[in-house]
Parts: structure tokens; sequence; C-alpha cells
């Protein structure tokens, strides 16, 4: 918790303040890590006067007097509210930002500030206390304040989150010409995060105040190792600290550093770790603030060895045997000779074990190999190695056709990723069109271009892009021709001879006359064959048959072709009912994947329900819905969902009547009588009384037959019933008793 001190004068308070936020007193050899924020009140009530001097005077005089003091290592910021507008929450300005050697602008800031508008001291707190990255890094604000907070925030809650989320957070708050009750209602900002409040006024006993507050506070120190050359030791070690009696104070493990809070006394920090050791004895008078002590540390040389040829081919990989502590992130590099620690070019990690592959560069000469122990980016050992020139060789014909493959015999290193391509003359080292890599054998499969002119065939070393040998090759022209009729119905199949490279991916389409290069609707690749066929869109008019280069979608040949309105008809030879099937007579283009189908009245272009395609023939037989109403048959063109013939059609509930004898004898002929939809699939039947819709019949006769019907009697003596039965539905539309005797 905090510490409230009362009665204190304002100067006497602001002073003391920003010095026990400063941490003067530092211990030798230690190193200051203070961030320190002020937050100033700049409301308009700071114009009233404490023994006829007004606040804003009082405050000016004293951070002049102050601030000169705090050490040069404390980084001391500004933040100020309620100085430029009135009655304005919102009105917080970072004036200086924290930093060293900030004081005399500090104090011409606030000579220079207004005092006018609200006091936002909570959220004035909050962004100094981001500004410092309180939840990162330790940090501390000091509010001067004559005021509570007059912005509807509690100071309280935001006291208690700045300590939960902050890694050290510590605020102080300086109130002044406050009452005891309005100082108790901001002084829990300081209790809540561990600060102190302080409520100055004019009170004679000032130094007896300024000794209740200067209480010893336990600083926070981070110890750190130093080897014996001076460096920072950044490997993982373990520490302890001991107090003077000897018992443990504090211990960390794997760490290169240890943290913690320790009072006055006398104490003793040891360190060990792998080839470190070391340690010293301080002493903390307990005002030293947060700070780095520097421990010293004696760390045993580390070795390693490295073993690899004497020399090797430019790119080329190879093998470095070596002998090392095998550390975290420790790594085998090339790099040339003389460059600064933790460099590389390319390297292996130790941890893939030994020898290590590493590649060598594209340059010529002698470079360094290393043995650079990851932790401390130290070089243990090193050894020449001298990258020699290589070379290579490529055939290929002196000219190639357009758009073509061809093949390019090639010698060369091999190097992985190494590749040949070919390029325009001029462009840059490493830029490629079609290319492949060495890795998969020679000779090397190259797509030429699909423009005409003067290439170069290039093998290109991955390693730096360069160019290790190059030759030049024609691209010639070539030619296509097509041949289609001069018109078709649209959506019809169109049947196409052509001639042409036949590259690959080279294709046959058709689309509108002026389309942009690389459009096609249906198509067909060459390499199908001649004649292929594609087919074409459902529009009318001149389109355009083209032969297109699959590399470039350059168009090599084309003709015109005019596409012919089509039409259909349509013809319903049953009588569907709600849930049926529906036989369909139709005419027309039979396109692939046209079909028929019956949809909803109305329906959007596209919609379907039961359909069928014209391609299985006419009549198209389908389902149709099972709801009653008025619907629409339609002849649909695939490629546009156009519909090219409709018919309407109502589908209500069907019903029958039955005319029959009311009894036979057995195995008698039995006469009925019917009227009824007559599809195909509806039936005129003998069954048991009471059986199931679905039960066999012991004989049957097609409705399709006539309207008149003869059928055996069951020769078994019993009761049975004559139905119409549709069995697309499975319903019974109509039934009459049959006595058999």
């Amino acid at each position: 918790m905090g510490m409230s001190v009362q009665g204190l004068g304002f100067a006497k308070a602001l002073a003391r303040m920003v010095m026990l936020s400063a941490g003067l007193a530092m211990a030798q050899g230690a190193v200051a890590q203070e961030r320190v924020m002020i937050v100033m009140d700049g409301s308009g009530s700071m114009w009233g006067q404490i023994d006829g001097v007004p606040k804003l005077s009082i405050a000016r005089d004293t951070l002049r007097n102050v601030l000169p003091g705090v050490p040069e290592t404390t980084e001391l910021g500004l933040i100020a509210y309620g100085h430029r507008e009135k009655g304005n929450c919102s009105d917080i300005e970072l004036v200086v930002p924290a930093a060293t050697g900030t004081a005399s602008q500090i104090s011409d800031a606030v000579d220079n500030m207004s005092f006018l508008g609200k006091t936002p001291l909570s959220a004035a707190v909050q962004v100094a206390a981001d500004e410092l990255r309180y939840t990162e890094d330790k940090a501390t604000v000091i509010l001067i304040t004559d005021g509570i907070e007059t912005c509807s925030a509690d100071v309280c809650a935001l006291g208690n989150l700045l300590e939960q989320r902050g890694v050290d957070f510590t605020a102080h708050v300086v109130g002044f010409g406050l009452s005891a009750e309005e100082g108790r209602q901001i002084s829990c900002l300081a209790d809540n995060t561990g600060g102190k409040f302080i409520l100055a006024d004019d009170g004679a006993a000032l130094e007896v105040a300024l000794n209740e507050v200067a209480v010893e506070v336990a600083p926070q120190l981070t110890f750190v190792a130093v080897d014996q050359d001076g460096n920072q030791v950044v490997v993982p070690m373990n520490w302890r600290v001991q107090a003077s009696g000897g018992e443990v104070v504090a211990e960390a493990s794997n760490s290169d550093r240890l943290t913690g809070e320790f009072e006055a006394g006398d104490y003793m920090v040891l360190v060990s770790g792998a080839d470190v050791s070391g340690g010293m004895e301080f002493s903390l008078e307990g005002d030293e603030g947060s700070i780095t002590l520097q421990v010293p540390v004696e760390v045993t040389l580390l070795q390693a060895t490295l073993e690899a040829p004497e020399s090797v081919a430019a790119g080329a990989v190879f093998e470095v045997v070596w002998t090392g502590p095998n550390d975290d992130r420790d790594y085998v590099t090339i790099v040339e000779v003389g460059a600064r620690e933790g460099s590389f070019i390319n390297y292996a990690y130790t941890g893939q074990g030994s020898p290590a592959e590493v590649t060598a560069p594209d340059g010529l000469g002698i470079y360094e190999l290393r043995y650079v122990h990851g932790p401390s980016d130290k070089t243990l050992a090193t050894a020449q190695i001298n990258v020699t020139e290589i070379s290579g060789t490529l055939k290929a014909p002196k000219s190639v056709g357009a758009g073509s493959e061809f093949e390019v015999v090639w010698t060369g290193p091999d190097n992985e990723r190494d590749f040949i391509t070919i390029v325009e003359p001029d462009m840059p080292e490493g830029k490629f069109m079609s290319y492949a890599y060495t890795g998969q054998g020679s000779p090397a499969a190259i797509t030429a271009p699909d423009e005409p002119g003067t290439y170069e065939l290039r093998y290109v070393l991955n390693e730096s892009d360069r160019t290790l040998v190059a030759r030049t090759i024609s691209v010639v022209a070539v030619e296509a021709s097509l041949e289609a009729p001069a018109s078709v119905g649209a959506g019809g199949k169109i049947e196409v001879e052509w001639t042409g490279p036949n590259n690959a991916r080279d294709y046959i389409t058709i689309v509108e006359v002026g389309a942009d290069e690389g459009s096609y609707n249906s198509y067909a690749y060459t390499s199908t064959g001649s004649p292929l066929t594609i087919t074409a869109p459902d529009g009318l008019g001149v389109y355009e048959i083209r032969y297109v280069m699959g590399q470039s979608d350059a168009t090599l040949a084309s003709r015109e072709i005019e596409l012919k309105e089509v039409s259909g008809s349509l013809r319903i030879l049953n009588n569907p009912v709600p849930g049926g099937v529906i036989e369909v007579e139709w005419t027309g283009p039979n396109n692939a994947r046209d079909y028929i189908t019956i949809v909803e009245q109305g329906a959007r272009e596209g919609a379907y329900e039961g359909y069928a395609y014209t391609e299985r023939g006419s009549p198209a037989v389908f389902d149709v819905p099972s709801a009653p109403g008025a619907y629409e048959v339609r002849y649909v063109i695939d490629g546009s969902d156009r519909t090219l013939a409709s018919l309407p059609i109502t589908l209500a509930p069907a019903s029958a009547t039955l005319s029959a004898p009311s009894s036979v004898a057995s195995g008698a002929v039995v006469r009925v009588k019917w009227s009824g939809p007559g599809n195909r699939n509806d039936y005129i039947e003998i069954v048991p009384v009471g059986a199931e819709a679905d039960a066999r019949p012991i004989t049957e006769a097609r409705a399709e037959q006539g309207t008149s019907l003869s059928l055996y009697a069951p020769d078994s003596a019993g009761l049975y019933e004559v139905r119409y039965k549709m069995r697309d539905t499975g319903e019974v539309l109509a039934s009459v008793d049959l006595n058999v005797e």
C-alpha cells in the first residue's frame, strides 16, 4: 500500500516527490532506469492562492528549482490537462515526451501554460501510464493537482487497474489547497499503486512532514553478468543472492539475468553455468531506486574445429566436418575474409549434425569458414577455402517455332535450383521466362515465347542469379488455319478442322467478334486432335472462331461464323397429376445438356424442378411436383438458361370412376369400365378387400389398353376390390367391391 502525508508545504511536497521518484542516490557502478511522467493540473482553479501566491506560480517556481537536481540518467516527461480549452474533458496533451535531459524543457513548458479548463486527472494518468509502456516496463507517474476528478471517472478503480496490469507501476499524488475530504477522494490512486500521497499546505512543521515521507524503499535490482573482456554474457546461467547471514533471498535458473527487490543490507550474488562462474559482494542503503548491477564472471574459452576441402566450385554444396560446443543456434557459415563478427552468407546449424552442408558463394577467390557460437555471435574457429570458377555449355536448335517446346542439352555444376531459361537478350540477370531446373536432368524442356524474334538461352546460377553461359536462339513465326461451317444454330455443336503448331495448351474457341485476347466461351485443346468440337453460344449474329496460343493467349488464326436462331416445340402426351410423371414430346436443337423441365408459372429463367436432358430422346419423361397449381413446361438451352419454348399446364388432383359386376364366379372374366387420367403407368387391378395401397395385385391390366377392360377373377372365393391405381404416385383413385363365389 502507499503512504499518505498530511500538512506538507506544496513546494517541499513537490520537491520531495520528484526526488523520491527520480532516485537520486544511486549505488556505485549502477545504471539508473527510472522513467517518470509528471502530470500537471492546468485547470482554472490553479489561479487560486496559498498565502497570497497563486498556486500556478508556486508550481512553476518549485519545478524550476527542483528539476535541475534530477539525475541525468532519469527519463522525465510532462503531460498537462485542462490547459487549452474550457470545459473539455479531452483536453490532455503530451507536452514533453519522457527522455533524459528534459528538466529545462519541462520548466519552460509549465511557465508558458495557460490554466483554464476542467480536471480529467484519471484520463491524464492513464495517458501517462500508456506513454511509459507501463505493461512492459517500470513506470512512475507524479500527479500534481489542486482539485478532484471533474470528468466522471473513478480514480480509485483506475489505481487498481494500473496496479494489476503494470509490470512495476507507481503513482504519487501531490495535492494542494484540498480539503481533507477531497484528499481522501484522490489518495486512493497512490494507495492502490504503492505510491505516496502528500497533501500540501502552508503548515509550519514542513521539516517534520518531510522526514515522515523520507522512508526507505526497497529498490528493484537487475543483475547482469560481464565477462573478463567487459562484454555482457547472455547465455543461460544460474543465479543466487545471499544475505550477510548466508540465507538465500533470491535465485533464478537458466536465465541471463536476475531481477528482484531487496531491503537495505549486505549481500553476495553468485553466478554459475556452463563455462561461466563468478560473483561479488554488494551493499544497499535503501534509497538506490531501480538499478542494474554488473556482476563480474569468468567465461571459459569455448573451442571448435573445422575440416573442409581446400577448394570448392562456386555455388556448390560441400561438407564441413566440425567439433564444438553445439550450443543453441551455433552454426557453420562461409563469409568473405575479414567480414565482421556475426556475418554470414550461407550457413548450417550445428544442431543438424556433423558434417554440415554449406553452399559456396558464387564469387571467386578465398573465403572463410567459421564456427559461430550462437548465444554470443563469437567466432570459435575458422578455416580458409578457395572458391573456384565453373563452366557450362548449352546446345539447342538455332531456331524454334513460336510457342513450341524444345530441348536444351546442357552441362554445368547442377547446383541446387540452378535453371535453364529463355529470355529477351537485354533482360537483367536472374530474370526468366520459361525455365526448367537443372535438377530435372539434361536435356531441359523449354517453351519458346509466342512473339517471334531473337532470344537468349541462359544457364543461371541460383546462388547469385548470375548467368554462367548463354547463347542466342531465333524464335520464328508459326501459322494456323481454321475450317468450320459458315453458320450454325445458336447453342449448336461446331466441328472445326484446324492446322497449327499444336503447342501445349493451345486451344480453339468461339467468341464475339472483337473480344479481348484470351477471351473464350466453349473451347477445346488442340491436343485432342483435328477435327474437334466446340459449342456455339446461345446468341445470334456473327461470332469468331479462334486458334489461341496457350502460353500468351495470342490469337494465331480466326474465322467468322454466323449463329442463327433456333426454335422448338412441346406437346404433353399424358395427363400428369401432382407427384406423378409427365411425358413431353419435343422438337429443338438438342444441344449438349439442353433439357425439358417443369416449373411454377413465371419462374426465373434457368429454374427447374423435375427435368430430363433432350439427349435422352423424345418424349422426355420426368417427375412433376406434388403440389397442385399452375405450372409451365419449358425447353431450356443449357449454355444460357434461355427458355426456347414453353407450354402452360395445370396440375390438379386426379379422379376416376369404376363400373364392374358386384359378384362373379371364381376364374370368370370380370368386365370393367373406367374413366380417369389413363396415364401410361395407371392400372386396373384386383386385390383382396382392404389391402394396402401398395399391395401386389392378383390380376391387373394397363389403363392405356382402353376404357373397357377384361380381367380374370381370382380362383379363390372371397371378397375382393377392383381398383384404379396410379403407379407413379401409388395413389388409388377409385375402387368397387367384388364378391367371388
